[in-house]
């Protein structure tokens, strides 16, 4: 396997020691800026119901969670290196009650409609075995007039196309709209150095 198969591989779902010591350290540096701008657009309020959808060392849940009061934000991560570090990372929010992970695939579990007032994932859209249907069940489980932020970036260097797979703004942009999201969609980008990170804000 070469470096850039394995180096996908961990991305979309770092196990082992590389994954825990090593994507962790990348996770946390290389996600800081596109999590504050996701942080931003999301709006979040005190009684709000939150869900982040591949939520890897849990840094934006934790900083969503000092910010609620009666609300909760709830995270879903097939990774259990993952897992383990953002429950260490929260343990005083999971004790309670303002923050619940879950160790699943989102595409699997089970969820109510009409249940959160906003969603978030950071990240992830590369990894998506088929991004409308899991947009369409994002849509699906949002409130009405709830807020879903979509975060992702323009990578550079060589990944494997097979693992990670590249979309344009307006190919998100239109997996949003199919999906349901006829409140309005909204692409928003922002440089930082010579990285372009985007962030879709959709309204259901």
């Amino acid at each position: 396997m070469s470096f850039s198969d394995f180096f996908s591989e961990q991305a979309k779902r770092p196990s082992g020691l590389f994954g825990k010591l090593i994507m962790s350290l990348i996770f946390s540096k290389g996600n800081a800026a596109l999590n504050q701008f996701t942080y931003e657009l999301m709006s979040v309020q005190k009684d709000d119901k939150v869900l982040e959808i591949g939520f890897g060392t849990g840094t934006l849940i934790n900083k969503i969670a000092q910010q609620l009061d009666k609300g909760m934000i709830e995270g879903i991560d097939f990774s259990d290196a993952m897992i383990s570090i953002a429950k260490k990372r929260n343990k005083e929010y999971i004790k309670n009650g303002k923050v619940k992970l879950y160790n699943d695939s989102f595409d699997e579990i089970n969820l109510e409609p009409d249940s959160y007032n906003t969603i978030c994932s950071v990240n992830t859209i590369y990894f998506l075995d088929n991004p409308g249907k899991t947009i369409k069940k994002v849509a699906e489980i949002l409130k009405p007039t709830g807020r879903f932020v979509l975060a992702f970036e323009e990578k550079p260097g060589k990944i494997n196309d097979n693992i990670f797979k590249l979309y344009t703004i307006d190919e998100v942009h239109d997996f949003l709209i199919q999906a349901g999201f006829l409140g309005g969609v909204t692409m928003n980008s922002r440089n930082k150095g010579k990285e372009l990170f985007h962030c879709a804000v959709a309204i259901k």
